[in-house]
């Protein structure tokens, strides 16, 4: 036979096992804080999209709502590997792409006020695979990759 393991192929119980079953596990949304606030993501519905106006006004009215964020007034913190989008643009690259970040003192404020944020876009081409991506005249996601490639 091979080499005996002193892990591999054996049984090793979950540390945190008890407590799941048990429901005695803390997770995120079981943690309450004096003043805490609540997070909700506005996200875009296009795959491929460019945000010509988003108005927030009345969702900013919303009793408990304390700020929203777009690519308007968001600070310019770029996210991926590599390095490449800004956190909120106005140019959405994919369905769930967040459009408006949203706190506010409970979860309902946050959820209404997602749903009053009135958004209008100009939907664009968008692609499905990678074949299509990279073909000649397709959308470009990012100017600074060309033919969408990033090397």
């Amino acid at each position: 036979m091979g080499k005996e393991f002193r892990y591999i192929g054996k049984p090793s119980p979950r540390i945190d096992g008890r407590g799941i079953v048990t429901g005695a596990a803390e997770y995120c949304n079981d943690i309450h804080m004096h003043n805490m606030l609540y997070g909700k993501i506005k996200m875009s519905p296009h795959p491929h999209a460019m945000i010509t106006k988003i108005d927030v006004s009345k969702a900013l009215e919303v009793p408990g709502v304390k700020t929203i964020l777009t690519y308007e007034n968001a600070f310019d913190w770029i996210t991926g590997m590599p390095a490449q989008k800004r956190l909120l643009d106005q140019h959405v690259r994919f369905v769930g792409d967040p459009v408006a970040l949203i706190a506010a003192s409970s979860a309902r404020a946050a959820d209404e006020a997602a749903e009053l944020i009135q958004v209008e876009y100009e939907v664009l081409p968008a692609v499905q695979d990678l074949d299509e991506a990279i073909a000649d005249g397709a959308p470009q996601l990012y100017e600074q990759f060309p033919n969408n490639i990033i090397s």
